[in-house]
């Protein structure tokens, strides 16, 4: 098999040497030109939902999730279901007509004195009542520095000239809601003054001390207003314990909405609600506004914030989504930085202009030659794919380094054959160890980590091709041809003599000490990792940086504000269906393929036998004590129908145990049953509207549990729910966004496990074929790469979340590049110290600049506005710095260390030159 391989590659180099403007025409053809005509015949389509291809496919919860799905849009207007697999149709029953659903929403033609009448009574913030719908309003969030500085009348004035300020772009909602103020906490103040003020443009610094004394008398009752308030679901006037001055709905919002839940926080945090709904809270309402709108409100708010003392830190809109686009669109041009900033480090280190366009036209065709597979199996592009073209500036400039620090002055046919056979073997290995976590991800249950595997993982195939084609075969022309032309000033001689010279020696002089520190902070990176990073509890999908005032409201509200919490905790209801199959995927990267809705032929109901025994487990069901549900389902209510049926000799009998009964009966009466047993969306049975076949049945169970974004708290409730639904039947939550985000936790926590075993697995493969004996060593310096990598994201605040998933299985094929670049430079004979000199003279200069760029290029993405380039660019930043410096400071005073020791060393035993002037 050597002989083989190393026979192929003689021939290969050969050809190359022989025919290098052929391999450069072709290569250009395969992954430029017939890529093009592919992509012009099967385009891509960049999506611009967020949201798209983060659910699951081909797990315990997708199928059940899929047929519910389905089910529910019909479930609504009827409970004869159009299935895929039904028989003939029944000329004898009529058509089910479904609801118009192309609604549109019209502006309201205002009416005069009328409007005018109204608008001034709804000027007036003051209330005594809960405000329908008041937590899905649109929010902004100031800081202050403490609690007593909210009772500052330039604050409260600021704070009130807010409405006035942004006036114009609130009334531009005014058909759209029913609101007019805003409900801050000088509003709130000025309706709690004694003085009967209109709005908070009267308070005066007699009215804020009043109400500062019995704001402060009624945060000592706060924890007892709150719990009795939300117990009550805010429709009790009085609380036991609590003074009646502190119990109006007012004083509630206050403590509840407006201020954090801990009054002694510094910095401090207020809460203000502005007369118009979030986006989201519309579309529930099938009220479609465009978010020009919300653009206006927002812009209006900063700029009055940026002109007073108000402190800006968060807002709530629903917006991100529909940014998310324009956003990513605007990071790739930083991406376009990053390569122009990384071609001018190859071009001065290479001192060759054309060069690095070589190397900028070899990324460009490996995205190109990606694409064009990629587009064979979907046209859906996620935005998450768009990363891609960071990573690939990072990976597929390393090569390039390599192969020029190799490529021999005297060049011949042998030197060549030299040159590639140690630079070809050691970027085989070095992309593929990379390849691995990224065809891994094809294997995932998520299915943008399906998408993103596949093009990232054809993008380095594409780019080592290329690297190992194009690139030399454009050094060998350079060379023949292009030796007339004037190449840049040498700029590095004092980094090569710093590189060659002096850093080796302070690496193996001071190996104990770089040994035993960086073990240490190994055990940090370990500890850190496992108390801290975890998967997010605060905001499912965040879309931008932190700093991002809707990021922040993300982060934030629900760990300050108390009725977020509250807002996020929606009731937990099971959905159980009997007689319905299971939804299946029928693309593997394709989000909106799966099998249409479908009836489960193997479910009956004609027989007693089986409705007793779909009445038992309802019945077993309901009576879970996290359910508790008194009501009984529509089978046991007919099991009661049935046993009180009058029979009659001569006419059909229902009464299941009546001598009269006859199970040819059965269908008719149960489809009888529904006439005088109430039916509904959340307790029928299913018909087939084809064959008007009673094919299933479907309940809504209402539970104690409540939803959560923590994955152990939905992890506990998933599994008491698994105990509803028996035997032909099965589950799912009556909100299906609920399980996705469920599942979506599961598949992270799993893919993320298997991957690091699997592409840890694979880089001691291919560290044992490249490094043999030095194979452990080097497997040892990735795992402290890894721990340590993973330890300082997570002091950065690195959560496991879906792009956090997707970036650290990369760590493990990036932690062992430079680690095997230095072992490939290991020469094979002479004692451990000379060795590892050698290696680090040759090696460091080519490992330092990859480093250097790849730092390069995460740097640049720091400027980035989108949480994908970002995070991107922080792990390209944290993950080539610690691999550089473990890699070199680590891993070669170990091999000096553990290499073993011999006499035979030409260094050593060839006499010592001195200069003639130390001589005498």
């Amino acid at each position: 098999m050597a002989n083989f391989a190393s026979g192929f590659l003689r021939w290969y180099s050969r050809l190359l040497y022989n025919y290098p403007l052929a391999f450069i025409i072709v290569s250009v053809i395969l992954t430029g030109v017939l890529p093009l005509i592919c992509l012009y015949f099967w385009p891509v389509h960049l999506t611009n939902n967020a949201e798209i291809g983060f659910d699951t496919k081909d797990t315990d919860y997708s199928g059940p999730r899929l047929a519910w799905q389905q089910l529910q849009q019909h479930l609504t207007s009827s409970n004869r279901i159009p299935f895929a697999n039904s028989g003939e149709k029944d000329p004898n029953v009529p058509p089910v007509l479904s609801p118009a659903s192309n609604k549109t929403t019209r502006r309201r033609i205002a009416r005069g004195w009328a409007d005018d009448l109204l608008f001034a009574v709804q000027n007036v913030p003051c209330y005594d009542a809960p405000i329908p719908l008041m937590n899905h309003l649109s929010q902004i969030v100031v800081e202050v520095p403490s609690f007593d500085s909210i009772f500052e009348k330039s604050f409260l004035s600021d704070l009130c000239y807010l409405h006035a300020n942004a006036s114009s772009e609130i009334t531009a909602f005014d058909g759209y809601t029913p609101y007019r103020n805003v409900w801050s906490v000088a509003n709130m103040f000025a309706c709690l003054s004694p003085n009967f003020l209109v709005n908070c443009t009267e308070l005066t610094v007699e009215d804020i001390n009043i109400v500062r004394d019995t704001v402060k008398f009624c945060a000592g009752y706060r924890d007892q207003l709150v719990s009795c308030k939300v117990e009550c679901s805010e429709a009790c006037t009085e609380c036991p314990g609590v003074p009646k001055n502190c119990t109006n709905q007012m004083m509630f919002d206050v403590f509840y909405r407006i201020l954090p839940q801990d009054l002694s926080s510094k910095p401090f945090l207020v809460n203000t609600f502005l007369p118009v709904f979030t986006l989201t809270g519309y579309a529930t309402q099938n009220i479609r506004v465009p978010v020009d709108l919300y653009d206006g409100l927002e812009n209006a708010i900063i700029s009055y914030t940026s002109r007073t003392s108000l402190k800006l830190k968060g807002i709530l809109m629903d917006i991100k989504r529909e940014r998310l686009l324009k956003s990513a669109m605007t990071d790739s041009i930083l991406a376009l930085v990053a390569a122009t900033l990384t071609m001018l480090v190859v071009a001065l280190h290479s001192r060759s202009i054309l060069y690095a366009l070589a190397v900028f036209v070899i990324l460009g065709l490996s995205v190109t030659g990606a694409l064009a597979v990629y587009a064979q199996f979907t046209s859906d592009f996620p935005l998450l794919n768009l990363v891609i073209f960071v990573l690939l500036i990072a990976v597929g400039t390393d090569d390039a380094f390599l192969l020029f620090s190799s490529f021999p002055e005297n060049l011949n046919e042998h030197t060549f054959y030299t040159c590639l056979s140690h630079t070809g073997a050691t970027m085989f290995l070095t992309s593929f160890s990379t390849v691995v976590p990224f065809f891994l991800n094809m294997h995932s249950n998520v299915i943008v980590f399906r998408c993103f595997g596949l093009f990232a993982g054809m993008t380095t195939v594409v780019n080592w091709f290329l690297v190992v084609s194009f690139l030399p075969a454009f050094l060998l022309l350079q060379r023949r041809w292009c030796k007339c032309l004037p190449s840049l000033p040498k700029l590095d001689n004092w980094f090569s003599f710093s590189f060659r010279n002096v850093l080796p020696s302070v690496i193996l002089q001071g190996r104990f000490v770089w040994l035993a520190s960086l073990s240490l902070v190994v055990i940090g990176g370990c500890f850190i990792t496992y108390n801290d990073f975890h998967l997010p509890e605060y905001n499912p999908l965040q879309l931008f940086v932190s700093s991002n005032l809707h990021e922040w409201y993300d982060n934030n509200a629900e760990k300050n504000f108390e009725f977020v919490a509250s807002k996020i905790a929606l009731p937990l209801f099971a959905r159980v269906l009997y007689g319905i199959q299971k939804g299946e995927s029928t693309a593997r990267f394709k989000a909106e393929s799966f099998t249409p809705l479908r009836y489960d032929p193997g479910f009956h109901l004609d027989t007693v036998p089986a409705i007793e025994k779909l009445a038992n487990d309802l019945k077993v069901a309901r009576n879970l004590p996290y359910i508790n549900h008194t009501s009984k389902f529509w089978p046991e209510r007919f099991l009661d129908w049935s046993r009180d049926y009058k029979c009659q000799a001569g006419f059909l009998c229902c009464n299941m145990s009546s001598p009269l009964f006859s199970n040819m009966y059965l269908d008719h009466c149960l489809r009888n049953s529904t006439a005088f047993l109430f039916t509904s969306y959340n307790d029928t049975p299913i018909f087939d509207n084809t064959t008007f076949l009673l094919t299933g049945y479907t309940a809504l169970l209402p539970t104690k549990l409540q939803y959560s974004h923590r994955f152990s708290k939905l992890y506990k409730a998933f599994d008491l729910l698994s105990n509803t639904a028996k035997g032909p039947g099965f589950w799912a939550p009556e909100w299906p966004l609920m399980s996705t985000w469920f599942d979506l936790q599961r598949s992270i926590i799993s893919d993320c496990r298997y991957s690091v075993i699997i592409s840890i697995s694979v880089v001691a493969l291919f560290a044992l074929a490249q490094l043999h004996l030095q194979a452990l060593p080097a497997v040892l310096t990735c795992i402290c790469i890894i721990c340590t990598s993973v330890g300082v994201v997570t002091t950065l605040g690195w959560v496991l979340g879906v792009l956090e998933a997707v970036i650290l299985v990369l760590v493990v094929g990036l932690s062992f590049d430079y680690t095997l670049h230095y072992g490939a430079a290991l020469p094979h004979d002479g004692c451990p110290t000379h060795r590892v000199m050698h290696a680090a003279s040759v090696a460091l200069s080519p490992v330092s600049l990859a480093a250097f760029t790849s730092f390069l290029a995460g740097a640049c993405m720091l400027f980035a506005q989108t949480h994908a380039f970002f995070q991107v660019g922080t792990f390209l930043v944290v993950v080539t710095s610690v691999s550089w410096i473990y890699a070199t400071f680590f891993f070669l005073p170990l091999l000096s260390l553990t290499l073993p020791k011999t006499k035979n060393c030409h260094v050593c035993n060839s006499p010592p030159h001195i200069p003639l002037n130390r001589k005498f």
